[in-house]
């Protein structure tokens, strides 16, 4: 498990954070907006000069009578007052054993159990466990299978990527699109999760709620039997009335694919729009300013084929309204630039069209596609999912039956996937 091994790594170098919670605190904590899941506190300067955020943590706190153990992350550590820091806690999960006795048993090589019984004795309001103790403790967190979803929750937060590099990277953008689109932040929390064994996903970064990750083999999406074998990560949302089901899937190790797809079919409006995430590239002008320029590879044309095909056979039904029945977007992106810095973004016929035009050509059979070339003929992130999400683009989308048909064809082109279905809850 090459998440663990990153997580015990870094542990090394930041140690683990011991946070312990009496009673009234804990309750005041699991009654807050986001419960233990989620929460910051203010701790005196003295108490908190050692830890290193982000760094992981645990959670010791009692439920009545009943101890609890989270593993979680101390995402940021900063003054507040000249006496108090603010710690805020995140992706704090339930692990296994539940009390600190248990934790000790868990912990059987003799010099770590001496260790470890020191640092929590004076049950002290936090303490910092020593880098070893900290790596050997994942270790054995982990020999508990239930543990491992609540841990890879955690080292998957610490390798968020921050700039487009690559298909990781659009991945993540799609995710965080298919949130928005639906009306969520990157913050907002997943009733559940579930990741593949030993598969890379973005979806392993997403807010979760409390005991709502589970890691397993079986990558099974009701309702998706053709992509069963390709699904790496499924995230489950509610908001009001409606529930966004999330899931990626790849053939091939995502870093080997030719590109990610995000695809949102939206059965409570009837439309299904995909996003097709392009990477633009630096190109070096004579007066020293940068041009951007998109080179189309092979993969292309078959991909547009496949589209036009799609697309011709699921019109808008007679009763709907559409500004545009085109089903098929593309996203293009600055290779480093800032995920979360938008991009722009085109309808397939747009692009079309300026793959057709002289005046856009580039060097090496490359594009010019940049917000200048184009001269404000092109949608930024906000609009574009205000449309999709009044349902006044895209094509019909009545079920999921065709989605499967749309998913299959991109995995045989080897590309990655994010597929987003919104509907009523219980529908």
């Amino acid at each position: 498990m090459s998440w663990l091994q990153t997580l015990k790594d870094y542990a090394e170098q930041h140690p683990i954070v011991v946070l312990r919670f009496g009673s009234d605190e804990w309750e005041s904590l699991s009654n807050s907006r986001r419960g233990v899941g989620e929460f910051t506190v203010a701790l005196p300067h003295a108490l908190v000069s050692g830890v290193k955020a982000p760094a992981p943590c645990l959670l010791l706190g009692k439920d009545g009578e009943a101890e609890q153990v989270l593993f979680g992350l101390v995402s940021s550590r900063s003054p507040i007052t000249t006496l108090d820091s603010r710690i805020k806690v995140t992706r704090s999960v339930v692990v296994a054993p539940s009390s600190v006795a248990g934790l000790s048993a868990l912990i059987c090589d003799a010099p770590h159990a001496k260790n470890f019984s020191s640092r929590v004795k004076d049950e002290q309001a936090v303490s910092l466990l020593s880098p070893k103790l900290s790596s050997y403790l994942i270790k054995r967190l982990a020999t508990i299978s239930s543990n491992n979803g609540s841990l890879r929750a955690v080292a998957e937060k610490l390798s968020v990527p921050k700039r487009f590099k690559g298909n990781t990277a659009m991945q993540e953008d799609a995710v965080q699109t298919a949130l928005a689109a639906f009306g969520l932040g990157s913050s907002d929390q997943a009733t559940s999760v579930e990741l593949a064994e030993g598969r890379s996903t973005a979806l392993g970064r997403v807010a979760i709620m409390e005991d709502s990750v589970v890691e397993h083999d079986a990558r099974s999406v009701p309702g998706y039997s053709l992509i069963q074998s390709d699904v790496t990560g499924r995230a489950l949302f509610k908001k009001g009335e409606d529930q966004l089901e999330v899931f990626t899937a790849n053939r091939r190790e995502l870093e080997h694919c030719f590109g990610v797809d995000l695809i949102y079919v939206n059965l409570t409006k009837q439309n299904v729009v995909m996003l097709q995430y392009k990477m633009l590239e630096p190109s070096s002008k004579s007066d020293d300013q940068t041009d951007w320029v998109y080179r189309p590879d092979g993969q292309l044309d078959a991909e547009i084929a496949r589209m036009n095909a799609f697309a011709a056979a699921h019109p808008p039904g007679p009763k709907e309204y559409r500004l545009n029945p085109q089903v098929f977007y593309m996203k293009f992106v600055k290779r480093d630039a800032s995920i979360g810095d938008g991009g722009i973004i085109t309808p397939l016929d747009h692009f079309e069209k300026v793959r057709a035009d002289p005046s856009f050509k580039g060097p090496k059979k490359g594009l010019r596609l940049s917000f200048k070339s184009l001269s404000g003929r092109y949608l930024r992130q906000t609009p574009f999912l205000d449309l999709v999400r009044c349902g006044y683009i895209g094509a019909h989308a009545q079920t999921t039956a065709d989605l499967q048909v749309l998913i299959e064809a991109i995995l045989d082109g080897n590309k990655a996937v994010v597929a987003a279905v919104q509907k009523k809850v219980g529908d």
